[in-house]
């Protein structure tokens, strides 16, 4: 065996070293470039991708559902004009435009999407305004009598206004506010 100077084996040991180091760079360098491109994946699919972006959107409108509906189950629970009867609220309705008070008699209407019930104060004064009003408290007083066979369920309560020919004029369509405990108009 051939020894080799102090300078020959410090060269050879260097050379050595030289792919051990080329090694761990190509490997450390190969890692870093996974960790990036997997980086870049997770953030694309987290954040940038449609779907992420579609995901998002869908859960800032449930949130925006469950607030709208926490306040509309609120708005119902407080909304107390109407009576523990159909008819006592119809009652109630017809007093109000005895008296022309149409924003008292529009509160005996179910509440809207938008938890108001301006389309039914506008339609109430239109009336008012057209000289109908006595006309249809006399049409109400007179010819309002109960559906019971087309109820769809308990909460679920008609009035039905029939022309002297015997065919339906108008339906007084009433609901039950389970939140509050009062009978309310739906639609007239």
């Amino acid at each position: 065996m051939e020894t080799l100077s102090p300078e020959s084996q410090i060269q050879q040991n260097q050379n050595l070293e030289k792919p051990k180091r080329k090694y761990w760079r190509f490997a450390l360098g190969f890692l870093g470039i996974i960790v990036i491109i997997g980086g870049g994946f997770f953030v694309w699919e987290k954040y940038l991708s449609p779907q992420a972006k579609s995901n998002r959107e869908t859960q800032k409108n449930y949130e925006k559902y469950l607030a709208w509906e926490e306040n509309y189950k609120k708005a119902m629970t407080e909304d107390t004009y109407g009576g523990k009867t159909p008819e006592e609220t119809l009652q109630m309705f017809i007093e109000a435009l005895k008296k022309e008070d149409i924003e008292l008699a529009s509160k005996y209407f179910v509440i809207d999407e938008n938890m108001n019930r301006k389309k039914w104060v506008d339609r109430l004064n239109s009336i008012r305004q057209n000289d109908y009003l006595l006309i249809m408290i006399k049409d109400i007083e007179e010819k309002a009598k109960p559906d019971i066979q087309n109820r769809l369920n308990e909460n679920d309560y008609k009035f039905v206004l029939r022309a002297d020919d015997g065919t339906v004029g108008a339906v007084i369509d009433m609901e039950f506010n389970k939140h509050s405990g009062v009978w309310k108009i739906q639609s007239l």
